[in-house]
């Protein structure tokens, strides 16, 4: 009797290990939320945009080059759940943080035969780079790039040297339309074909190109300015490549990497297991998905965001197949045993990718937030047409959350190389000096009655020519007097 029912157990076994694996995904996005975590960065600008009725030309001052944003199909999905769904800030942060982690979390588990590889993966590549969920949970479109590039590894890398179905090439024309439409990044697509080149895939890699072409096409047209939405995201790479900045000046995501040895060793071991199984696939470099890792892995040394946004989800992509094909030889598809090999993954998963480690998910909470509507900040914030000077793009993203709708322009915005090359050569110098008073100078002098300048500081700046208030704290606002003071003595 007890082996019958063990034997009517084990049925279950395929659906258990499915059932588990998806409400880990859902739980690791649940438990992050439930910290009210709020990402930094893009995803506020993202939610604020909604609110504001106007574009970016009318927010942030920038060059005329730059006309369309590079996520405009994001910001109208947002848009839409704000207009119809009656959604605030707070339920767009959340929907941006879930869905998208989702998508990087559930999309690939369609070509997995096992779903427990794919997490056993993402586990492993979790422990090699712990911030692999913080970045995860941005709520940035990327992200959504991303899982269409985890996708067209698994679907194409294994397409023979034939002509596709049409309902493939149909699919990944669509993908690339949305990717472009919502993420901008179109011209970085080109690393993926580069891949099936170097591996000889030329059939798979030309097929690739060609809906890359039409995706675009179709992308591009979403926006409803497509060519001033291609020129402007080539403009503002090339405007970042051409400033010829320090790296340490630039975010983050556009300063080197480090080699990532941990990530490198973690695919090492992974390749020397199959190897010694007499397992292993194919050729490595018989592989796009290996070419894709080895040419971001390089290209990180000069931005990290290649390795993190396109070498990453490469590696995960290449270790979870070689797991999914290692698990028959493992254990039996219906075995107990593998109902606990996947608890054993999916329990360190969550446990690591959804605890607070370092305040990831909390660090917010402590960031000064300005909110006109406050009374104390009666007079000063800027008025009609004014410009808001600050010397931190963090300002920018906290202070348009909070006042999407105020009647005033940002000099320092979303990337500094968009600012006109005046205002970016005293933004620059400003941290050049490490915030030296001298460097405010030149901008306090541009300055009229209804600008201001912010400045994060301990303590009042050393900045005599404004009047000062610290309006949240650790962030000061400076006004130019009603009445002009006399220079000071020398």
């Amino acid at each position: 009797m007890m082996m019958n029912n063990g034997a009517a157990l084990q049925r279950y076994v395929p659906l258990a290990c499915w059932m588990a694996v998806l409400l880990t995904a859902m739980l690791i996005c649940l438990k992050i939320l439930a910290y009210g975590f709020m990402p930094p960065g893009d995803a506020r600008r993202h939610v604020a945009k909604p609110f504001a009725h106007k574009p970016y030309s009318e927010i942030i001052v920038m060059r005329p080059q730059y006309v369309v944003d590079h996520s405009p199909g994001w910001e109208w999905i947002l848009g839409i759940l704000h207009r119809t769904a009656g959604w605030d800030e707070d339920a767009l942060i959340s929907f941006s943080v879930a869905s998208l982690a989702l998508f990087v979390l559930c999309f690939p588990l369609i070509w997995m035969r096992h779903p427990e590889a794919w997490l056993a993966a993402v586990l492993a590549q979790t422990i090699a780079i712990p911030d692999l969920m913080t970045r995860w949970t941005q709520g940035r479109p990327y992200l959504l790039t991303e899982g269409i590039l985890m996708a067209m590894l698994f679907s194409w890398s294994k397409e023979q040297d034939r002509q596709p179905p049409w309902w493939k090439a149909a699919l990944t024309c669509l993908g690339f339309a949305l990717s472009v439409w919502m993420h901008g990044a179109w011209y970085l697509w080109i690393l993926l074909f580069a891949a099936f080149f170097l591996a000889q895939r030329w059939r798979a890699g030309l097929w690739l190109a060609g809906c890359w072409v039409v995706g675009t096409i179709v992308g591009a047209l979403l926006t409803g300015q497509p060519l001033a939405f291609l020129q402007g995201a080539v403009f503002m790479a090339k405007s970042i490549y051409e400033e010829h900045a320090p790296k340490w000046l630039l975010v983050g995501e556009f300063q080197p990497s480090t080699g990532e040895f941990a990530s490198i060793l973690t695919l090492a071991i992974i390749y020397l297991w199959r190897q010694r199984q007499n397992k292993a696939s194919s050729p490595l470099f018989s592989q796009p998905v290996v070419w894709m890792i080895a040419i971001n892995w390089i290209l990180g040394m000069t931005a990290d965001r290649f390795w993190a946004d396109w070498g990453v989800a490469a590696a995960i992509v290449w270790m979870a197949g070689e797991i999914d094909q290692a698990m028959p030889t493992l254990w039996n598809e219906s075995s107990l045993q593998r109902l606990a090999a996947c608890g054993c993954i999916v329990l360190p998963l969550f446990l690591l990718s959804s605890n607070d480690m370092g305040r990831r998910y909390t660090a917010w909470m402590t960031e000064p937030f300005l909110d006109g509507s406050n009374p104390q900040l009666k007079d000063w914030m800027p008025g009609k047409g004014g410009i808001f000077y600050a010397d931190n793009m963090q300002f920018f993203y906290n202070t348009f959350y909070k006042n999407p709708q105020g009647d005033w322009r940002y000099m320092v915005g979303f990337e500094p190389a968009l600012m006109p090359p005046d205002d970016l050569k005293i933004y620059r110098e400003m941290h050049r000096s490490e915030g030296g008073a001298a460097s405010y100078e030149p901008w306090i002098k541009k300055m009229r009655l209804q600008d201001r300048l912010a400045v994060a500081r301990s303590s009042q700046p050393d900045l005599p020519e404004l009047d000062w208030k610290e309006g949240a704290h650790g962030l000061w606002v400076g006004r130019l007097p009603a009445t002009p003071r006399p220079p000071a003595r020398k």
